[in-house]
């Protein structure tokens, strides 16, 4: 029955590991926001019910930035980059973020939407002349995260 459900070229095993992995970047992104400042108000944010598609990001946040700002509001998909094809992981992660961001808009939510990604995925592909102008073109806002000291290094907000 594995053979049927697996992604194509997946062990179960492997796809174990993988979804291990993907859980524990989840935490440390949780707990990055949170020595931010920010109050993880869902885990995991549904941005559609079933009925109207099933659509879940993995956290919702919010942080009090002024008296006079007020709250702001964020949903943020967390990606691991673990994959030979970093590029491939980018193109996949693109597509949900722009769905992500639709549904937010589609529900006049006022969260912004964040693409979460480790700070050595982020510095590879940010070479690539490709990654850099469709993350412009698409206005994709980055949370750019140390898995390894579960800090946020930078916040990029085209």
């Amino acid at each position: 029955m594995w053979s049927l459900l697996a992604p194509k070229g997946r062990t179960r095993q492997n796809f174990n590991r993988i979804q291990f992995i993907l859980i524990a970047r989840i935490a440390v992104v949780k707990e990055a926001l949170i020595k931010d400042g920010w109050t993880i108000t869902n885990d995991p944010l549904v941005l559609l019910s079933k009925e109207e598609g099933g659509l879940e990001t993995d956290l919702g946040a919010e942080k009090l930035i002024t008296a006079e700002k007020g709250m702001k509001r964020i949903g943020v998909e967390v990606k691991s980059f673990i994959q030979p094809s970093l590029m491939h992981e980018a193109h996949r992660a693109l597509g949900q973020y722009n769905f992500y961001t639709s549904a937010l808009m589609m529900k006049a939510d006022d969260r912004l939407m964040f693409l979460a990604m480790p700070v050595e995925a982020h510095n590879f592909l940010n070479e690539k002349e490709i990654f850099r102008r469709t993350m412009s073109m698409f206005k994709v806002r980055l949370l750019i995260f140390d898995p390894e000291t579960a800090k946020i290094e930078s916040w990029i907000e085209e």
